[in-house]
């Protein structure tokens, strides 16, 4: 990663921040968007300090038409953009019949789909004419798995980016553009916190979830998930109403 410039949406928190202090440690020069900018700037200055390079860009991606005036500061102010980390998201748990007031399908699929396909959108054409790229969504294993109730709007959002990713994929690879989708399971982070049964289930730490967006960025390997995902997917593609019974039961026995 030595001197390649890499941007991270959510950068301010959690996996973002551990992935850019992961990776600055690693020589990469940060490009770091998220709505909070007195974090970024404090990331920034952290990155610094230790010797690396960072530049704090401040946006809300909730708000679609702020991507193509980020996009274009973003192709203005750096001549290469080498990796993508598409990291900014948002999880809801919320029945659909309590959702609607609230918009949780629309804020979810700007912030969840709409907006992170709109920059990817402005940025490859920069990344094809250079010669090649990598880009690597931060995705759920909710994402694969089959839909579970109080969480609609989130697979919805999650899934729908992923499927449009993986074409995108298909488009890029003649390109040198390469596309790695990392299938998280449960990370300690604010966004769990609301939920409190999730308190105490098994979650990996946002230094690990960095290492596991850092592992897809080497090998270069299209799919990183827990080893069970896969028996999950099978499981629930050949027994699906046994499986839905199932998430039916452990939400319902959580909400």
């Amino acid at each position: 990663m030595q001197g390649q410039t890499v941007l991270i949406t959510g950068a301010s928190y959690g996996i973002g921040e551990a992935t850019a202090l992961l990776l600055a440690q690693a020589g990469a020069e940060l490009l770091l968007v998220a709505r909070t900018a007195e974090k970024l700037m404090e990331i920034c200055e952290q990155i610094v300090h230790m010797g690396g390079r960072a530049w704090a860009y401040p946006a809300d991606l909730y708000q679609t038409e702020q991507v193509g005036a980020l996009a274009k500061t973003l192709l203005a102010d750096h001549p290469r953009i080498d990796v993508v980390i598409s990291n900014a998201g948002k999880s809801i748990r919320r029945q659909v019949t309590d959702a609607l007031e609230r918009d949780d399908l629309g804020r979810l699929i700007q912030l969840n789909l709409l907006s992170p396909a709109l920059l990817l959108s402005a940025i490859l054409p920069r990344m094809a004419a250079q010669g090649g790229g990598q880009i690597v969504n931060v995705s759920s294993i909710s994402a694969r798995l089959s839909t579970a109730p109080n969480w609609a709007a989130y697979q919805a959002s999650k899934a729908g980016f992923d499927v449009w990713l993986r074409s995108v994929a298909n488009e890029m690879r003649p390109k040198n553009i390469r596309v790695s989708s990392v299938y998280l399971p449960l990370v300690r982070t604010r966004m769990i916190e609301p939920s409190r049964f999730y308190q105490n289930m098994p979650a990996l730490s946002p230094l690990e979830a960095a290492e596991a967006i850092a592992y897809a960025l080497v090998t270069g390997v299209e799919r990183v998930a827990p080893w069970w995902l896969w028996w999950g997917e099978l499981i629930s593609m050949l027994t699906p109403r046994a499986f839905n019974r199932f998430l039916s039961i452990w939400e319902n026995r959580h909400g």
